[in-house]
């Protein structure tokens, strides 16, 4: 019987970058379901098509949280670190001010992580 070794942990940084990815995902989740509804009934006022948009967009951000999530735990940093950029202005400018910071602060992270591994 053929056995696969466990993959090697990852170093704090990473584990740190995580949790606030996955923080900032369910807070835009949230944020998303709570729109969508909004939009939804608003839309019957013919004013909701902001509050539907916001609430996709706030999906989209939580469904890349969890992609970046997957990304770090293959140990592609940089690609990471790149997708999470682009995902943290997006949740500044339409996703919400407190996912846009979580992320903020996981990409600020990066920094220590790639000069710990080497990956640049």
């Amino acid at each position: 019987m053929l056995t696969v070794p466990p993959p090697p942990p990852l170093p704090p940084e990473a584990e740190s970058i995580k949790s606030l990815t996955k923080v900032a995902g369910l807070i835009t989740l949230i944020y998303g379901i709570i729109e969508i509804i909004l939009g939804i009934v608003l839309l019957l006022f013919l004013i909701g098509i902001v509050p539907l948009i916001s609430g996709i967009v706030d999906i989209l951000i939580y469904t890349n949280c969890n992609d970046i999530i997957r990304t770090i735990e293959r140990g592609d940093y940089v690609k990471a670190k790149e997708k999470t950029l682009t995902w943290m202005i997006i949740g500044f400018i339409i996703g919400g001010l407190l996912p846009g910071i979580l992320l903020l602060l996981a990409y600020m992270k990066y920094d220590e992580l790639l000069r710990r591994t080497g990956s640049q």
